[in-house]
């Protein structure tokens, strides 16, 4: 056999003893309802932690002139201790507050809304007492109160600070807590923290649960191992699919070799040995 003809035989064995490459499996996507969660989780807790930071900001600004206490963007939370406002607010009813002037406080008075106030009680000393005297009077307990506007009472000529007094009460007159639960607190308006808009016994539960340790722990935790299970899982199958990326292979005498690392050069180079080989044997034949 001449060696063009060998070296034709090599070149088209080297082809047919190359296995066709299989198909590579795509990688597979993640559910777009998957991606729809991650995304929205990722969304709520970015959101929470700009406005809770921005929030945490303007409540420090503001904090001297509410008594320490902080009212982000005109709004409080606070909790029922009491139920001097049973059946309206239970013990433990959340409610949210919010900024109002003085005079809108006193036009809903005048127009025989119902208004109630958060506010800080004890601060100062206010001599004159109520319209209705056969009710107590008590300025004296320092603490946060919400209670009802009973009355208010407009003095022009006084100065700014004192124009308006306010006179809160109570709603429970069976209170468990107060002596006298239609009792009177007397104020002036810089010591409204706000006015109740929003009460919700539902949050004040929530709030219970997540303001103790364990209830902490756990609000934060199950979105972190939610995000860290998925994330586990990605990469599992990550690494499952490359180990089960197909591999070109060469049949050989008794076994298989890999020809895809090989370069154009080395191919040519193994072709050419394996001419010179059958040429070399069949000298020897001869």
């Amino acid at each position: 056999m001449s060696k063009e003809l060998l070296n034709e035989e090599v070149v088209d064995n080297s082809e047919v003893l190359t296995q066709p490459e299989k198909p590579k499996k795509g990688k597979k996507k993640k559910s777009k309802a998957r991606s729809i969660i991650e995304w929205v989780i990722t969304g709520i807790f970015a959101l929470l932690f700009v406005i809770v930071g921005i929030g945490q900001i303007d409540g420090m600004v503001h904090a001297k002139d509410n008594y320490g206490y902080s009212i982000r963007f005109g709004m409080g939370t606070f909790q029922v201790k009491t139920d001097s406002m049973e059946p309206k607010y239970k013990v433990g009813t959340f409610i949210i507050t919010q900024k109002k002037s003085a005079k809108v406080i006193y036009e809903a008075y005048l127009a025989k809304k119902t208004v109630d106030v958060t506010f800080m009680n004890g601060i100062v000393s206010i001599d004159e007492k109520p319209s209705d005297t056969s009710r107590t009077f008590n300025v004296t307990d320092k603490l946060v109160i919400t209670h009802r506007i009973i009355e208010v009472k407009y003095n022009p000529d006084a100065s700014e600070k004192e124009q308006y007094i306010f006179y809160a009460a109570g709603i429970n007159l069976e209170s468990e807590h107060l002596s006298q639960a239609n009792q009177y607190q007397a104020f002036y308006y810089d010591q409204i923290l706000g006015v109740v808009s929003i009460n919700s016994p539902f949050l004040g539960r929530v709030v219970d649960v997540i303001s103790s340790p364990i209830g902490l722990l756990i609000f934060l935790l199950i979105p972190a191992f939610y995000l860290i299970i998925t994330s586990v899982l990605d990469i599992t199958k990550t690494l499952k699919d490359k180990d089960d990326e197909p591999k070109a292979e060469v049949i050989t005498g008794g076994g298989a070799s890999s020809l895809d690392g090989l370069s154009e050069e080395d191919k040519k180079r193994l072709k050419e040995e394996m001419l010179e080989e059958m040429l070399h044997g069949g000298k020897k034949d001869e």
